[in-house]
């Protein structure tokens, strides 16, 4: 077993990456030894035989049992700084003991962080708090913060030309020398990807996936007709790719070859802190916009709310329809990328985020006099509409227009509200503004599952019911035509195309057989709150 380094070694302290993320991502249960420098994060599957370097950070994926994770704790005494899990490992006394007396620290990731997200926060604020210490992974690393300077520096370790891409194989930065490219380099900068058939014959011969398993830079040759040699590698955030770093190159040595992978390392460190930032600024934003949205101090820790400009706001709620996960996920993605593509009209800006299970929009007219809700709905309408893909499976609603943003919790309620009654349309439609269907909104308020069923149990609709199954009267549709027509008899028996008379009969029967007073204006109201609620709105 390695022997631990002791504390004041390269790297920031346990208790100082645990403490930078925060109660809302990690939270240290334990920390018998928190001044422990961190060196970085491995991913240990269940099963996994392979032990990690001294002071990493080990994710135990898969392990939730604490028996399990009291043993993995025992085997890596003297060796990992602290083990993460998703458990309530702050419950059980056997694994609290195996922490304390093995030195090794438990840390409690949140259920709503990822694994790939845990290894992105983990090694951002290691190289972060790493480069605060002056000791980052290569002499000057804190101070080169773009992308295509590091690609540049790969550039000049390699000598040749270098493109950074991500996993997908876009490009994300590229370096400044052209000297020594061929023509798919060319394309891929042209198409910001590289070419379709370049791309095919790499996947066809297994060259991604080498690079992805190798450690070390690996040699590209003979891909496509055209293409020169080329050194790749892998760009990794433990067990988790972040992309893959390209040099167009022939014959470098092994000094060189192993400069390339050291600028491989400072790349993947970039990418995981702009993915780390990428994620806590996303985080805030959504606190802000929960504040805006349903009231509130500032969230802590966040700076100042969203910076809504003068003007009249508009909130949109969304609620994506299919239930099938990859339909939605299909339908989440088109939806995002309609809302960075959609233009903003008379000085119109959006905020966009998800909140629990629905999305929000809260829009902005800055410039525009006399704007009403029709334009609004425009705007989402067409947002929705999707081109030649057709409509996104979304249900809108739009709450009414304020100038005041601490009207936004109102607007934002108003909005749900809409929607709720945009989501009885058996499919997806026109948004619907809350100002034209509020009458329906408080009808579905009233009329919850809940108290319909309370209903069925303190009327007497029920013996009308049980004398048309047993008798084919019509007694319930009879009396839903007479109030929805507010027990006009003429307009009610054309709809049922009787005779005014015979509704009449049917009326005095109606009132016999379930032992009610029509005549009563709260006999009339409860009656005709329970028949639209099971016949329709």
């Amino acid at each position: 077993m390695a022997t631990r380094p002791e504390p004041g070694a390269a790297g920031p302290r346990l208790e100082t990456v645990a403490a930078s993320l925060g109660g809302d991502v990690l939270r240290a249960v334990l920390l018998p030894e928190p001044s422990l420098p961190v060196s970085g994060v491995r991913v240990h599957e269940t099963g996994s035989v392979q032990d990690p370097a001294r002071s990493e950070i080990v994710l135990a994926i898969g392990t939730e049992d604490v028996t399990v994770l009291a043993e993995l704790l025992r085997r890596l005494s003297g060796v990992a700084a602290a083990v993460v899990a998703k458990c309530r490992a702050q419950d059980d006394a056997e694994l609290l003991r195996a922490a304390a007396g093995h030195g090794c620290g438990i840390l409690v990731l949140n259920d709503g962080i990822d694994w790939l997200q845990a290894v992105a926060l983990l090694q951002g604020e290691i190289a972060r708090h790493t480069d605060d210490l002056g000791t980052g992974p290569a002499e000057g690393a804190d101070l080169v913060h773009d992308l295509f300077q590091l690609a540049d520096l790969a550039a000049d370790a390699i000598g040749g030309p270098v493109t950074v891409e991500d996993p997908a194989g876009w490009l994300l930065a590229y370096s400044s020398d052209q000297a020594g490219g061929d023509a798919v380099r060319a394309e891929t900068l042209l198409n910001r990807r590289a070419p379709e058939r370049f791309s095919q014959a790499l996947a066809a011969q297994g060259v991604r996936q080498a690079i992805s398993r190798s450690e070390a830079p690996v040699v590209v040759r003979g891909v496509i007709e055209g293409a020169a040699d080329r050194l790749a590698v892998g760009l990794r955030a433990g067990g988790f790719a972040l992309g893959s770093m390209w040099a167009v190159t022939e014959g470098a040595d092994d000094r060189r070859v192993a400069a390339f992978a050291r600028a491989g390392q400072r790349v993947a460190v970039h990418l995981m802190r702009r993915r780390t930032e990428a994620h806590r600024t996303h985080h805030v934003e959504m606190e802000q916009l929960a504040v805006l949205l349903h009231g509130g101090p500032t969230v802590t820790g966040s700076g100042d709310s969203i910076d809504l400009p003068d003007g009249t706001h508009w909130v949109a709620a969304l609620s994506i329809d299919p239930s099938d996960p990859s339909a939605r996920a299909v339908a989440r993605s088109r939806l995002e990328h309609g809302l960075a593509l959609m233009p903003r009209v008379g000085g119109m800006t959006v905020h966009a985020g998800q909140l629990s299970n629905l999305w929000y929009l809260v829009l902005t007219m800055t410039g525009a006099r006399g704007t009403t809700v029709d334009t609004v709905r425009d705007w989402v309408r067409d947002l929705l509409d999707d081109g030649p893909q057709g409509p996104l499976p979304v249900h809108a609603g739009i709450g009414s227009a304020t100038d005041d943003r601490a009207e936004l919790p109102r607007a934002r309620k108003e909005a749900e509200r809409a929607l709720a009654v945009a989501r009885l349309a058996p499919d997806p439609g026109t948004p619907l503004a809350f100002e034209e269907c509020w009458a329906r909104a408080a009808l579905i308020r009233l009329l919850e599952p809940t108290t319909v069923a309370d209903l069925d149990t303190t009327t007497p609709l029920w013996r009308l019911r049980r004398q048309d199954a047993a008798h084919s009267t019509d007694y319930v549709p009879t009396l839903h035509a007479w109030l929805e027509h507010q027990g006009n008899v003429r307009t009610a028996a054309e709809a049922l195309h009787i005779h005014a008379n015979t509704l009449r009969y049917r009326l005095g029967k109606i009132e016999q057989t379930a032992g009610i007073d029509l005549a009563d204006a709260n006999t009339r109201l409860v009656l005709s709150l329970q028949l639209k609620a099971t016949h329709g709105m």
